[in-house]
């Protein structure tokens, strides 16, 4: 997961670049997004928002697995508790 949240902002970036410098492209991308963005709402906010969504959920299935894969042996692994610590820190940022 953590892969998408660094496609989605590498594409931002990609964005922005394009944006800040005088390029034919610059005019294009600036109609495409006043196209999108009438009547919608923002769209950056919106995929974003989406993005970290999608990211926390599954963050949080897979720590909710691990709890549930413990508590069937009563007694939990090394390597499972070094997961859920890492999703766990994960799913704070």
């Amino acid at each position: 997961m953590i892969q998408l949240l660094f496609i989605l902002v590498v594409g931002e970036m990609a964005l922005i670049l394009t944006l800040m410098f005088r390029t034919p492209l610059r005019k294009l991308m600036i109609l495409g997004l006043d196209q999108l963005k009438q009547g919608r709402g923002p769209l950056m906010v919106k995929s974003v928002g989406g993005t970290m969504l999608v990211v926390f959920i599954s963050t949080l299935y897979v720590v909710m697995d691990i709890q549930k894969r413990s508590s069937d042996t009563g007694v939990i692994n090394p390597t499972d508790e070094v997961l859920k610590a890492q999703r766990l820190l994960e799913a704070s940022i």
